[in-house]
């Protein structure tokens, strides 16, 4: 989820949004901290999308993970635990000036689509060098690509 924290006045936003919220809601949360969301993504772990993408493709999700590889520098892939076998999540990172470190850890917001080469050079037009085209299409042809919304460093737990 995304959003603004501020603090809880009912009447400031049943007034924004329309709402008619019940009294315990005041009662409870009067002049504490809320966050009003302005975005709420389900939250796979990269290994869960990679097993699974069917379940994923064309939503909105959010992935916390590190980053293991830096492929180009509108590329990379978010480690998937290594207790399993499954893949790590590639990342096709659109937010223009946002660069990530290797190993650093973050949190991407995007779409889960199917990863066709053509599919992605025409919708996308990244002009790809020929070795990171063909990297791509050895490792990840048909399998899901996470396209950025947005990529945040992640909280520490």
């Amino acid at each position: 989820m995304t959003g603004k924290v501020q603090k809880f006045v009912v009447a400031d936003v049943e007034r924004e949004f329309n709402l008619d919220l019940e009294p315990e809601v005041e009662v409870e949360y009067k002049d504490k901290p809320v966050i009003i969301a302005q975005s709420i993504a389900l939250a796979p772990k990269p290994g869960e999308v990679t097993k699974n993408p069917s379940a994923f493709y064309g939503k909105v999700i959010a992935v916390k993970a590190e980053v293991e590889d830096i492929i180009s520098p509108a590329s990379f892939s978010l480690d998937e635990d290594k207790l399993t076998s499954t893949q790590d999540l590639l990342v096709l990172n659109r937010t223009p000036g946002q660069t990530v470190n290797d190993g650093q850890e973050v949190v991407v917001t995007g779409v889960l689509r199917p990863f066709v080469f053509a599919d992605i050079e025409r919708d996308y037009d990244l002009n790809w060098d020929l070795t990171v085209q063909r990297k791509l299409e050895a490792e990840y042809s048909q399998k899901p690509v996470l396209i950025t919304n947005s990529v945040f460093p992640a909280a520490e737990d």
